[in-house]
């Protein structure tokens, strides 16, 4: 187990002695014992978007096996869902490309000059937010991953055990 990330016993494929499984099924649920429940209301230093975040998913949070000591990370996913939105605003508002603008001398019909601001969209650079929404998600997927949030993260907690039917000689040979 030295360096590997620790595997679920049943989601691990390695064929254990009886005395690996005991120590492992001892270990997961050693893992939570003891550890406080989650903090219901949201820390008081998360702005107003990752504060209703952390309040709209606590409640499903409780049916996992999070606790207390996995605030850090649903902090995270709190503030980082939060900077994705602040991006998603800003991209809405102003589009995924920049605005850029020149001066433009213009010529009246009786000879005189002025100048003109110019302002066009310009598609060959993107507005920053955009980078900043796909680091969000990025990091928003690897969070919530973690705190099994995700379809697949929830899957892996809950895969059932697979029952092993014992081979009879009949099953061997017919």
């Amino acid at each position: 187990m030295s360096g590997r990330k620790f595997k679920v016993l049943e989601n691990n494929k390695k064929n254990f002695t009886k005395n690996e499984i005991e120590d492992r099924k001892a270990i997961q649920n050693k893992a939570s014992e003891g550890l406080k429940t989650l903090q219901k209301s949201a820390p008081n230093h998360l702005n107003p978007i990752a504060r209703y975040e952390y309040e709209r998913v606590w409640e499903d949070l409780q049916t996992l096996p999070v606790k207390n000591l996995d605030r850090a990370v649903l902090e995270m996913y709190c503030t980082w869902y939060a900077i994705y939105r602040e991006a998603e605003k800003d991209v809405k508002e102003n589009g995924i490309f920049m605005e850029a603008s020149y001066l433009e001398e213009i010529t009246e019909k009786d000879g005189t000059k002025r100048k003109e601001l110019i302002t066009y969209t310009d598609k060959s650079k993107k507005n920053p937010s955009v980078s900043v929404m796909n680091d969000a998600s990025s990091n928003i997927m690897r969070c919530a991953s973690n705190l099994g949030l995700t379809v697949d993260s929830r899957m892996r907690i809950y895969t059932p055990p697979k029952e092993e039917k014992k081979q009879t000689l009949a099953d061997l040979f017919g």
